[in-house]
């Protein structure tokens, strides 16, 4: 398949990688020094999943020059989305497949108000990866797991078959989109936004008083999506914390908006946070914590 990607970053770099190693015809769109590596050097993944590799396709900063495209992955930042779209809607046509692959819950949404063409494919990642100051990539957690769903049954199934290798990334669709997404943002509301408040590590978040804020923004998470009306399990807000404070998971581990605040760099704070407190406030549901952290944070990194 003619494949576009664009956002070369921790997520877009290990999709574009999956796409390179089993022989997809893959551009990737980016610009400035990004490019330039990309081009001289490759894409250069450093995997504890997939291993050492690196893939050389082709690379552009105009998308106007690739023509249509069977399937674009967006893999940016949210408040990058429709900058992205535009710069690729040149290559997107009816039938191209567009797989907004970013955290948060309402990209799909924004990408199909934003384009004219084109049949939208929602998705959620599961992966610990991060691009290094040379562009490379680097996967630590071992394991890529990706969820999609469209109200095209045979689109999700085409994004589905694409990405589904066993010992790479697996690709799957789930039987509730709304609740994996949903499950997977309560825990990014609470890990993203405590880690880049105190700017910690999973060690960090030990300490007492850090350990029940953490468990509060994951409890206040919870309650708004209940309150939305969301179908979730009663144990996940204790499942969540297990899987962040448990005995597995490596203690050194940051979230990607912490090492953004760390790095000076623009954050998802509106996506984490921003987004919850405001529906929170429209659904009359109490996020006091989460309140106290979005105020705190939302004028790091723009």
């Amino acid at each position: 398949m003619k494949c576009v990607v664009i956002g070369i970053g921790g997520v877009g770099g290990y999709v574009a990688s999956v796409l390179c190693k089993n022989g997809e015809d893959v551009t990737l769109v980016a610009r400035g020094g990004r490019k330039e590596a990309l081009r001289h050097k490759g894409l250069v993944l450093h995997s504890a999943y997939m291993g050492e590799h690196v893939f050389h396709p082709a690379v552009t900063d105009d998308a106007a020059i690739i023509g249509m495209a069977d399937i674009v992955f967006v893999c940016v930042k949210n408040y990058s989305l429709v900058e992205a779209l535009r710069s690729v809607e040149p290559c997107i046509g009816e039938k191209t497949l567009v797989v907004p692959v970013m955290n948060g819950l309402d990209h799909a949404a924004v990408t199909a108000e934003i384009l004219s063409r084109g049949i939208v494919v929602d998705s959620v990642m599961y992966i610990t990866s991060s691009f290094n100051d040379d562009y490379s990539i680097t996967e630590s957690g071992g394991f890529a797991r990706m969820g999609v769903s469209s109200k095209t049954a045979e689109a999700a199934e085409t994004v589905r078959a694409l990405l589904h290798h066993p010992g790479e990334m697996t690709c799957f669709i789930p039987e509730d989109m709304e609740a994996a997404a949903w499950s997977k943002y309560i825990l990014n509301c609470a890990y993203n936004v405590i880690t880049a408040y105190y700017k910690a590590n999973i060690a960090d978040l030990s300490q007492g008083r850090r350990l029940t804020k953490f468990r509060d923004l994951i409890d206040e998470a919870y309650a708004v999506a209940v309150a939305n009306g969301v179908s979730l399990a009663a144990d996940l807000p204790q499942s969540i914390y297990e899987k962040i404070m448990g005995p597995r998971n490596d203690k050194n581990s940051t979230s990607s908006m912490a090492r953004d605040v760390m790095s000076g760099r623009r954050t998802e704070v509106e996506t984490f946070s921003g987004y919850l407190v405001r529906l929170a406030h429209k659904l009359h549901v109490p996020v006091p914590v989460s309140e106290r952290f979005y105020e705190a944070l939302k004028h790091t990194g723009v």
